[in-house]
């Protein structure tokens, strides 16, 4: 019998051969931009429109728009990742033990999200930068900590509802424990539910970041497409393009994001 999360070869194939891509364009540009592979250096006039010789154009110290697109994606690839990371890694935790545990365990999980989810996280994120010089560190801890609530809410409703299905039935009925239950017949169903949330978290954390440049409590030490968007804002009206080039970089971003973890369904994944 087929199980569940075989699928189809073909696509499954397609998808890793996506994921093998997408993962050698993070490894470039994590790798070779803080090498050296782009630096930062002054070879064009200032204010130089999208062109031939510098698709996106200059800024206002004639540095090609492009490199610092690129050179900016490093920073905010790490930010949404380890964001993205610590909410899933915390969401899903919590949502398995109050969809799993008993009913005070459920109650008790979900209301502590609740109290978290209240808080103003950008506020908070306000008040860690001003009091650590806008690090990129301290940044995604706060984020990492506060959106973890959107992904528990979501794997609990889709644990409660696995809990009773046939499949786990069987499973208890055979003598697996209640761990082995949840990591290898919910999880990988549950953790559906949790992918489908890797692009809000993943764009609210760029957002945030851009949100914090604009006020000045970024990093302008550390390049990224938010400190490039509250840079080139300042020059809207002369070169619309410096605060475009970012912002679009941050929107393919997170579309990107949003569509690798929609074609990683765990179904997909080999038993």
């Amino acid at each position: 019998m087929t199980t569940p999360w075989r699928g189809r070869p073909r696509a499954a194939t397609r998808r890793r051969g996506l994921h093998v891509a997408v993962l050698a364009l993070a490894i470039v540009i994590l790798v070779l931009v803080p090498a050296g592979g782009l630096p930062a250096v002054t070879d064009a006039l200032p204010f130089v429109p999208p062109g031939m010789a510098h698709p996106f154009g200059t800024d206002d110290l004639g540095r090609d728009l492009l490199r610092e697109v690129a050179r900016g994606m490093r920073t905010s690839l790490l930010l949404g990742g380890v964001v993205t990371a610590t909410a899933l890694m915390l969401g899903i935790a919590v949502g398995l033990a109050a969809g799993m545990g008993s009913p005070l365990t459920d109650e008790l999980l979900m209301r502590g999200a609740d109290v978290v989810a209240s808080l103003p996280t950008l506020i908070i994120a306000i008040l860690v930068a001003a009091l650590f010089g806008g690090s990129i560190a301290a940044l995604a801890m706060v984020l990492g900590l506060t959106r973890w609530p959107l992904v528990a809410r979501l794997v609990r409703m889709e644990t409660a509802s696995l809990r009773n299905r046939d499949f786990v039935l069987a499973a208890k009925a055979l003598g697996a424990t209640r761990l082995r239950v949840t990591l290898v017949h919910v999880l990988p169903h549950a953790a559906t539910a949790a992918l489908a949330a890797t692009g809000i978290l993943f764009g609210g954390a760029l957002v945030s970041e851009a949100a914090l440049a604009f006020v000045g409590l970024g990093d302008p030490a550390v390049p990224s497409l938010g400190q490039l968007a509250a840079n080139g804002f300042v020059f809207v009206s002369h070169a619309p393009w410096m605060w475009m080039a970012p912002a679009a970089a941050i929107v393919a971003l997170t579309i990107a994001i949003a569509v690798l973890a929609e074609r990683s369904s765990p179904y997909d994944w080999p038993q």
